[in-house]
């Protein structure tokens, strides 16, 4: 066969490259070594054709999934003019497909802001649900030397990478547990706090009133506090919806879960859908293998209905039964699908498309639309419904359950107002009846496709689910420097405020100090005083009329402001006329040594103000005296000392030895050499003498080294006996001190 020129450079350029796969399932580019035998080049105009009847066939829709803004050129080329540039998650429709010299393009169709528009990007970033592009690859591509490659060779091989740190962990356990699933970041780059806000508009979002006090708006507009009553926004029963509720279902986080993952999922039409899977979500309501009341649809059932729109509507048949289930209920007893009420006989609205108001309202306004639209058999309610949903919703960007409650996606009809549902936990009841369905049929495994709102500025964590009553916080503190208390606490979800309570004694009562409002989650008391211990403890309140409902005491924490009491290491005497203290280090910002003398009162003798001392010398001491010694810490704020106790006491008392004369011997007819034991604290010692052992003694020798044991006495004379003793001494700052004297010792010369 001849090739075309297109079809010759496609040839060419194959013969060049290995096509790989990436984790979502689409191609990636890599030159092959030159050296290598070039693969045997194919006609990619059969690709082409082949594309062009699946697309004839149907729509096949998609999302973008990549890192970046996404450049969509004008034509297959990266130097071509830039059309638009779109975020990760943004729902795209194939037109057509191109191989050329720079890789395989897709041709895409999309909107912004009700603009339309069409170009080209690479193959590797689009990803679907929809079989039909996998087999495609696999039937014209794969045989031709296009080789699978490792996904952790290849961009986005982690899918949790490409979300914020926050979804990571919940993602990756997902992908564990099934990995055939994708997960598609969808990055609104809408500010979380403008989001929650525009959700928050009257009637946007409505619980059952029935519901818990927290799940409600006590607003002034939502909620009547002369009665108690909440105001009906919708139909009979149905109340505004509290911030705290509606950040808990707006958050992604909370819902990348097993059971409610599936509020993410394309809800595209593929061949895992069945008549069994959709009695499975039917199972337990009005329509479980029952037909259609009124015959229509030449006599099929609920489940094969929804088999049947589905596939020619090419959405998923499952999301229709769910959607319907939602609408319903399980007894399906509501007015609208009756086909009896008055002046609308013969009419139903499933799906109940612009069903609203209040009380009867809501039928009459659904059973117009049902007339205007001739929707006169119950087939024809159920086609006309999907077929609606799918136009309007579906093929306009909001493809998930989660994107018809919450209209965050920019494609067409702007944005927040374009929602299907005021029902509040309408998407993750929906679901959890797909999951389960799914789970029933043993298909969990399959390859599903998951788009997940990413906003900025999302709080750090999960926004929590409000309990039936108000939760109990959990509190931390933290002792700033002495100075004051910080308390920190986690949300109590649709609490209006907290209460601070503070006791300032062990078993005393509390007090409470403080209240803030709801958006603050801490508080500072600066009104402490060191040296003292503080307990804390918070509540949460909402208010309710007159009066607030509160939440349990969080545990009681205390902040211990004593200042930390330190411990004696030593208290030792040296050589007489010093004492050595040392202590144990301790947060403080210095220490006060405390002294008495004898039995006086205790004086302080040295401040120490540097945190690291912690020894002393008291070198003002005297022999003969006892010292009594005691120490505390204290920190410094603004200005003002705060003491810790003091330590136990140390006592101590400075008696010199008493000396002890070794020998005294003559060694002459005129010399006396006496010896005597050393006193290592001594500074010297005095050697007295006398000639009668009653008295008279006279110093006659100061030795004024301490190592000096040994003196001989040369002024004696012979014949004759003389009486010796000692004393040391201590040089100190208030002048020499003397011990006691040794016993006598006589000697004859």
């Amino acid at each position: 066969m001849k090739l075309n020129k297109g079809a010759k450079l496609a040839a060419a350029f194959l013969a060049a490259v290995i096509i790989s796969t990436d984790f979502y399932g689409t191609y990636d580019f890599a030159y092959a070594d030159e050296k290598e035998t070039q693969p045997a080049a194919f006609d990619f105009s059969q690709a082409e054709t082949a594309f062009a009847k699946l697309l004839a066939d149907y729509d096949l829709y998609g999302v973008l999934a990549h890192d970046f803004e996404l450049s969509v050129y004008e034509s297959a080329s990266p130097d071509s003019t830039c059309v638009h540039t779109l975020n990760s998650g943004y729902q795209v429709k194939l037109t057509g497909v191109e191989l050329n010299e720079t890789g395989l393009w897709y041709r895409i169709h999309f909107a912004v802001n009700d603009t339309e528009y069409s170009g080209y990007i690479p193959s590797e970033y689009f990803v679907t649900a929809d079989s039909r592009l996998s087999e495609w690859r696999s039937a014209y591509l794969q045989d031709n030397d296009l080789q699978p490659y490792s996904p952790n060779n290849v961009r986005g091989a982690d899918q949790s990478s490409a979300f914020p740190a926050s979804y990571q962990a919940l993602i990756q356990s997902l992908v564990r547990a099934h990995p055939n699933w994708k997960f598609v970041p969808m990055n609104t780059g809408l500010n979380w706090a403008d989001v929650l806000k525009a959700e928050m508009e009257d009637s946007r979002n409505l619980v059952d009133r029935d519901s818990p006090d927290t799940w409600k708006s006590t607003d002034p507009k939502d909620y009547d506090a002369k009665t108690g009553q909440w105001i009906i926004k919708n139909g009979t029963n149905w109340v505004q919806a509290s911030e705290a509720v509606v950040k808990y279902y707006l958050d992604p986080r909370n819902f990348l879960t097993e059971e409610s993952v599936f509020q993410f999922e394309q809800l595209v039409y593929d061949k895992h859908h069945t008549e069994n899977g959709i009695e499975k979500i039917l199972s337990g309501t009005f329509m479980a293998r029952k037909t259609l009341e009124d015959g229509s649809g030449d006599g099929i059932t609920y489940a094969q209905a929804f088999l049947k729109i589905g596939k020619e509507l090419k959405v998923s048949p499952y999301f229709l039964a769910s959607r319907v289930r939602q609408e319903q209920g399980a007894a399906g007893d509501s007015s609208l699908i009756s086909g009896s009420y008055p002046g609308y006989k013969g009419y139903y609205n499933y799906f109940n498309k612009n069903a609203t108001g209040i009380g009867t309202e809501v039928i009459i306004s659904g059973l117009n639309e049902a007339k205007e639209n001739g929707w006169n058999t119950r087939y024809k309610a159920l086609k006309g419904g999907a077929k609606a949903v799918a136009s309007d919703y579906i093929y306009k960007g909001q493809d998930t359950f989660y994107l018809q409650k919450f209209d965050v996606d920019p494609s067409y009809n702007g944005l927040y107002w374009h929602q299907y549902m005021q029902n509040l936990s309408a998407a993750d009841t929906e679901g959890k009846n797909v999951q389960k369905s799914y789970q029933e049929l043993g298909i969990l495994q399959n390859a599903f496709v998951f788009k997940v709102p990413v906003y900025n500025n999302m709080p750090s964590l999960p926004c929590p689910k409000p309990e039936k009553n108000l939760s109990m916080s959990t509190i931390k503190i933290t002792n700033n420097d002495y100075a004051s208390v910080t308390l920190s606490w986690n949300e109590s979800a649709a609490a209006h405020g907290y209460q601070i309570y503070r006791s300032t004694k062990e078993n005393g009562s509390f007090q409470k100090i403080a209240t803030v409002n709801a958006d603050t989650r801490s508080f500072t008391d600066t009104s402490v005083v060191p040296g003292k211990l503080y307990r804390y403890k918070v509540r949460a309140y909402m208010k309710l009329g007159s009066k607030n409902k509160y939440s349990s005491y969080s545990d009681t924490k205390t902040a211990d402001l004593t200042i930390p009491a330190t411990a004696w290491k030593t208290c030792k005497v040296k050589k007489y006329r010093t004492v050595e203290l040392s202590w144990k280090k301790k947060s403080v910002d210095g220490y006060k040594i405390y002294r008495k003398t004898g039995n006086g009162k205790f004086v302080c003798i040295q401040t120490l103000s540097k945190k690291s001392s912690v020894s002393f010398k008291d070198t003002s001491v005297k022999p003969g005296s006892t010292y009594t010694y005691r120490i505390r810490g204290y920190i410094t704020v603004n200005g003002k000392n705060y003491y810790s106790s003091y330590t136990p006491v140390q006592k101590t008392e400075i008696q010199m030895a008493k000396p002890t004369l070794k020998k005294v011997s003559s060694t002459g007819r005129k010399k006396i050499k006496l010896t005597w034991k050393r006193d290592s604290k001594a500074d010297g010692y005095y050697i007295y003498r006398s000639s009668s052992q009653k008295g008279g003694y006279k110093k006659v020798k100061t030795v004024t080294k301490n190592k000096t044991v040994t003196w001989t006495d040369k002024k004696v004379k012979s014949k004759k006996t003389y009486y010796y003793k000692i004393r040391s001494y201590v040089n100190t700052s208030t002048g020499t001190k003397s011990s006691k004297y040794s016993s006598v010792v006589s000697v004859r010369s």
